[in-house]
């Protein structure tokens, strides 16, 4: 249970607005039945939960009194062409080299065609009568979509975008999928659902939803679109859809109970309880790998967090792949298992969500989350602070502005013990309560310089009243190559017996020059120890 100040804290009436027609009434019933009442005025609530990121004035967001269900910057994962490269990037790959290994488990092979080097690439990948798949880069519902069947049919379309002078809008053609897994010969692919529950913290959960199935018959050489699409959108422009309604959807459990009465289990040497094991843990490491390769991209704040819908398929060898990340997943409940999974699973979005915000406005512990039910925790800053320890420099300079290199996102000082300094260079310990950032001025001359700290707690408020040693970051040389610890930088000659020690801090993107860095969300860091620069300690 919460701590009672934190009850009293929810007694106050709290507000709410919702935009936009996906699931209004999944949402406001939660609210309501948690005690919160809808806003008559658009611009003031405690909560917004709207269907387009353009809803949300991020500018005039109230960290830390509002909460809104989507992250700015997560088109990066959201739409197709930010998906690929997000993915290229976590996985050092590109479209002019060989695609990483590990990424070809998981990811079809995929090309921009507004980038002439991967358009050519393709052209010269794509065989005579294969089947790809053309997607625009941001539209969901299958809107869009459509079939390349050999190389030919490629050449015809790109020279019909250069006609008609499109070349530069946004697509992807992707390899299709062309031995899938069917059920009862249809087609199905699997909605699962990557809650981030909290984004300053990180805590990220993760569903296995369920399945969508297609009512056509499985039929590779047809062009009907609602034999190759499965989402709910495109099926429902099938004639038949309203009597094959119920059957187009599936729960895991019905999925576990055909693949033993089909024999798949015996036959394919599956588990008994393959679905909830082996299938769960693998779309489950996917989803906290897609987190992780986005990161370092996402723009997190206090009260903002995000529901995205995961796209997954299975080919007839039971390997699984990603097809895509959806911001705006779906919340219609037109059929018995929908009506079973979509209330429980928002009920419990928004519980958590509200409850972690309400424990890190509060200033109290993390866990146990009380209200996580179904969703599984697949990343938690805090607890990856404790486990872990990366060590990296954290000191580029450029144009004379020190940038801070931003790893994992963690809550301060709480990696461990730091690495024991060797006897050559004496090091000057300190408590790990917070390490402030400042560039003062060169090591030619000066003492080291006295500064207020960045304070320590998670929340990152403004909190510097506690005395604590504070240590200002001070240029390690007066060498134009800053001293780093990374291998490829070259070192001053004064500074090449330096240590290193490791904590986790509160990263700033950016410090100027005498100025004190602002709090920014905390990333575990390397602080470089330096041996001393005559007249002068250097932390």
């Amino acid at each position: 249970m919460f701590h009672q100040n934190l009850r009293n804290h929810r007694q106050r009436k709290r507000k709410f607005v919702i935009c936009g027609n996906n699931g209004n009434s999944l949402v406001e019933k939660a609210l309501t039945n948690k005690g919160w009442v809808i806003s008559e005025n658009d611009d003031l609530f405690h909560l917004k939960w709207t269907e387009l990121k353009s809803h949300i004035d991020y500018d005039r967001f109230q960290e830390g009194k509002q909460l809104a269900n989507h992250i700015s910057s997560s088109s990066c994962i959201t739409t197709k062409s930010g998906l690929l490269n997000t993915l290229r990037s976590y996985f050092g790959s590109s479209a002019l080299k060989e695609t990483s290994t590990e990424l070809k488990k998981f990811f079809p092979e995929t090309y921009r065609l507004s980038d002439c080097r991967e358009q050519e690439k393709l052209l010269n990948t794509i065989g005579k009568d294969e089947l790809w798949i053309c997607k625009p880069t941001n539209s969901n519902q299958g809107k869009g979509i459509f079939l390349i069947k050999g190389k030919q049919e490629l050449i015809d379309y790109i020279e019909r975008r250069r006609r008609t002078n499109k070349s530069r809008s946004t697509r992807i053609v992707q390899r299709y999928i062309s031995s899938p897994l069917l059920l009862h010969g249809r087609k199905f692919d699997i909605r699962a659902y990557l809650l981030v529950g909290s984004s300053r913290p990180y805590n990220v959960f993760f569903h296995s939803g369920y399945l969508r199935l297609a009512v056509n018959p499985y039929d590779n050489e047809s062009d009907d679109l609602t034999t190759h699409l499965t989402n709910q959108y495109v099926q429902k422009k099938h004639p038949n859809y309203s009597g094959f309604k119920n059957d187009t959807v599936w729960s895991m459990e019905q999925f576990q109970r055909y693949l033993d009465e089909e024999g798949y289990t015996e036959k394919c040497g599956l588990k008994s309880d393959w679905v909830c094991t082996d299938l769960h843990e693998r779309m489950k490491t996917l989803a906290h790998t897609i987190f992780k390769s986005a990161q370092t991209s996402l723009v997190p704040k206090i009260g903002l967090f995000d529901l995205y819908g995961l796209d997954f398929m299975l080919d007839e060898s039971f390997n699984v792949w990603l097809l895509e990340v959806n911001t705006n997943p779906a919340l219609h409940t037109h059929c018995p298992v929908l009506e079973d999974i979509l209330p429980n699973l928002i009920d419990e979005t928004l519980s958590i969500c509200i409850e972690l915000f309400d424990k890190k406005v509060a200033g109290l512990k993390t866990f146990p989350i009380d209200s996580q039910k179904q969703f599984e925790l697949i990343f938690s800053a805090e607890k990856d602070a404790l486990q872990n320890k990366i060590e990296f420099p954290i000191i580029e300079k450029q144009n004379g502005i020190c940038f801070i290199n931003r790893g994992s996102g963690l809550s301060p000082i709480q990696c461990g013990k730091a690495q024991k300094p060797s006897k050559s260079a004496p090091t000057r310990r300190t408590k790990p309560a917070s390490v402030p950032v400042k560039k003062s001025s060169p090591c030619s001359d000066g003492d080291v310089t006295r500064n207020k700290t960045l304070s320590n707690d998670s929340s990152l408020s403004d909190k510097s009243d506690t005395n604590v040693d504070d240590l200002s970051l001070k240029d390690q040389c007066s060498s134009p190559s800053a001293c780093a610890s990374d291998s490829e930088a070259p070192m001053h000659e004064k500074c090449k017996a330096s240590n290193m020690k490791t904590y986790t801090v509160p990263s700033p993107l950016e410090v100027k020059r005498g100025e004190t860095a602002p709090p920014q969300i905390p990333y575990k860091l390397a602080l470089i120890e330096v041996a001393p620069c005559p007249k002068q300690n250097v932390l």
